[in-house]
C-alpha cells in the first residue's frame, strides 16, 4: 500500500493544471473542470491558511471543510496580519455555486459563464501562494 503525502501548494497547482487541460481540450468537460477548479481553490486556501495560523486539526476546522463551509469556517478562525490576505476568499460571492457533490453530478453543468467565475476565483487563490 503507497502513502500519499499531503503538500496543498502542490495539490492546488496540480488541480489547476489540470482544470486547464479539461477546459481547453477539444471536446472540453466544464463539470469536471469545474470541479478540479473549486479543489485547487480549497488547498490554496488550506496551504495559506496553514501558513500563516494552523490552530486546530479538528475536523470541525476549515482543513477538512468545502465551499460554501470553508468560507465560514475560514471567517470564523482568522485574525492577525494574516486575517488581510485570507478575507478576500470568505466574500459571499467567491466560488459561488461551487459544491463538493459536483463530482457526483450529471455533467449538465456549469455554463461556461460559470465555469470562467469559478476559474477567476481559483486563480486568486493560487496567485496568492508563495
Amino acid at each position: 500500500m503507497s502513502q500519499f503525502t499531503s503538500h496543498l501548494t502542490k495539490a492546488a497547482h496540480r488541480n489547476w493544471a489540470a482544470a486547464e487541460r479539461l477546459k481547453n481540450a477539444e471536446a472540453p468537460d466544464r463539470t469536471t473542470a469545474g470541479y478540479l477548479y473549486g479543489i485547487a481553490a480549497e488547498c490554496a486556501i488550506k496551504a495559506l491558511y496553514r501558513g500563516i495560523s494552523w490552530t486546530t486539526d479538528s475536523k470541525d476546522g476549515p482543513v477538512y471543510a468545502h465551499f460554501p463551509e470553508i468560507k465560514a469556517k475560514l471567517r470564523d478562525s482568522i485574525s492577525g496580519r494574516g486575517a488581510t490576505q485570507l478575507v478576500q476568499f470568505t466574500d459571499q460571492h467567491y466560488m459561488e455555486g461551487w459544491a463538493i457533490k459536483i463530482r457526483y453530478s450529471d455533467g449538465a453543468r456549469p455554463d461556461a459563464a460559470t465555469l470562467e467565475r469559478w476559474r477567476a476565483d481559483a486563480d486568486l487563490a493560487r496567485s496568492a501562494l508563495p
